[in-house]
């Protein structure tokens, strides 16, 4: 039954945390990002009204954030539950980046048009990481190596969060 609660929750903030992205690129007008809008709009748009507008889409990051928290206060004793939760958070960030990365990879290799629906959210979960990265990592030939050092970079931060949430906090 945890494994259930933790799935269905790392899945309910990786969608927030989609939401979050496709707003920021202003991908309104692709057809999945229209429909996950519409669909997560009665949790997001209480938080929205509540602060101030912003080209950010902070009402959806509350939402993951506040999704993490049941979760954590579900599954784990009180005082640990929030720390927990903000690493939860930032770990299903970086599941989500680490996969938009994949494919965008793999659609690359199957040279498909960046104008297609998945692929345009796809980059915009992972542009945020791979945009700062091309400007330091410049391609070789026909090579880029930007994808590879983000995933890198991406599997350090999960390792760093799984030793503090499997070392402890401190003690």
């Amino acid at each position: 039954m945890q494994d259930l609660i933790i799935f269905l929750g790392k899945l309910a903030i990786a969608l927030f945390i989609v939401r979050f992205h496709t707003n920021l690129y202003r991908l309104g007008f692709n057809p999945v990002a229209a429909k996950l809008n519409r669909a997560t709009d009665p949790l997001v748009l209480p938080f929205r009204k509540l602060l101030p507008a912003s080209r950010f889409d902070f009402g959806a990051v509350i939402v993951a954030a506040i999704i993490a928290l049941f979760v954590a206060f579900i599954l784990i004793p009180a005082p640990l539950a929030l720390p927990i939760a903000l690493l939860m958070l930032v770990s299903v960030w970086l599941n989500t980046v680490f996969y938009a990365i994949l494919i965008t990879v793999i659609g690359s290799w199957l040279q498909t048009d960046p104008r297609q629906p998945v692929m345009q959210i796809a980059l915009s979960c992972s542009d945020w990481l791979m945009a700062p990265l091309r400007r330091i990592i410049p391609p070789v030939g026909m090579l880029d190596f930007t994808p590879m050092a983000a995933l890198f970079l991406i599997y350090f931060a999960q390792r760093g969060i799984a030793t503090l949430i499997l070392g402890g906090f401190g003690g």
